[in-house]
């Protein structure tokens, strides 16, 4: 389940109350699954939970309970044991079993998931062994609390290298990239992206051959990935605001940011020309051919030229914040 949506659940709580996965949305969700209501060691994590869930609140997080329990023996169970954690019935262990906390005898395996805002899970315990784990749930909470006012770690990290490997990219990374682009959003969902994915050497070698020598380095990539529109694909809107670019700008953004995640460089480029590519790959002549994304491994910087060796490692060069954003009006040395 970790970085995966949760399912989908609606389950009644201990008075009765159903809850859902999307009533937690906007909140962070320590969703816990324990064997048994008042048994020693369920009795002991709901107690050590409770304890600690003024500071949980406090990180905006709510804790829930769940057991295969029917509801009238939780609220005895909270009530007996002056408990504050929602608990939530699941008599035929179905969210159990979506969460992978079930034993291959039945046996619910005592597990434990933080999910955040956004309903993705960031962290999961398997196996839990009680003594400690509310804490150590906290410490992990509150990690990831103070990481959300930070510029998340794959936006911080990419680059666009230019020193590539030859080595193929395999057609199913590709795929993800491309899916991962998909998901960008888009002016009343118009989707107006277009991908062509090159692998073929002939057609590399073609396209390649239409970029200036100032991209030379493109040279060993194995894979290029086309992005082209067109304005009647997306909303054409007053003061020349033809959305179609914009759009496309966020896909290659996701894009670039899923291969960040897995490895991979994906280095978009303006240099070649458009004409040339466009017959190359069959674009109609109302497409805009947008950018060339090129995909690769990330390689050793040897062959390239030495303006390019410095910007590989230099520190990425950006205008002071104040310069290009401002408060409440522009400002008039803009």
């Amino acid at each position: 389940m970790l970085f995966q949506k949760i399912p989908e659940f609606s389950l009644v709580s201990q008075t009765d109350e159903e809850a859902s996965a999307r009533s937690f949305c906007g909140h962070y969700l320590i969703l816990y699954f324990y064997p048994k209501a008042n048994t020693p060691g369920c009795t002991r994590e709901a107690h050590d939970f409770t304890a600690l869930l003024p500071q949980f609140r406090k990180l905006d997080a709510r804790i829930v309970g769940v057991s295969p329990d029917k509801p009238e023996a939780q609220a005895r169970f909270v009530a007996a044991k002056w408990l504050s954690v929602t608990m939530l019935s699941d008599p035929d262990k179905t969210l159990a079993r979506e969460f992978g906390a079930l034993k291959e005898n039945g046996g619910i395996l005592r597990s434990t998931f933080l999910i955040d805002r956004t309903g993705v899970v960031r962290a999961e315990w398997k196996k839990v062994k009680v003594d400690g784990h509310a804490q150590e749930v906290l410490e992990k909470l509150t990690s990831l609390s103070a990481a959300q006012h930070r510029v998340h770690p794959l936006i911080a990290s990419r680059r666009a290298y230019r020193a590539l490997l030859k080595d193929p990219v395999p057609r199913e990374d590709i795929e993800t990239l491309l899916a991962a682009a998909h998901l960008a959003p888009s002016c009343f969902n118009n989707q107006p992206w277009r991908f062509v994915a090159i692998d073929d050497a002939a057609v590399l070698t073609k396209i390649k051959g239409a970029m200036p020598k100032g991209n030379y380095w493109t040279g060993p990539a194995p894979a290029i990935i086309a992005v082209f529109s067109a304005p009647h694909s997306d909303c054409q809107l007053s003061d020349r605001r033809d959305y179609y670019m914009f759009d496309c700008g966020m896909a290659v953004g996701n894009l670039m940011l899923e291969a960040t995640q897995m490895g991979l460089i994906a280095h978009p480029i303006a240099g070649y020309d458009p004409i040339k590519v466009k017959d190359i790959l069959k674009i109609p002549d109302d497409y805009v051919l947008i950018t060339l994304v090129i995909v690769a491994h990330l390689g050793n910087a040897d062959k390239l030229s030495e303006q390019h060796k410095e910007a590989e490692v230099a520190l990425r060069d950006r205008k002071p914040l104040r310069k290009i954003a401002s408060w409440n009006k522009v400002p008039y040395d803009l």
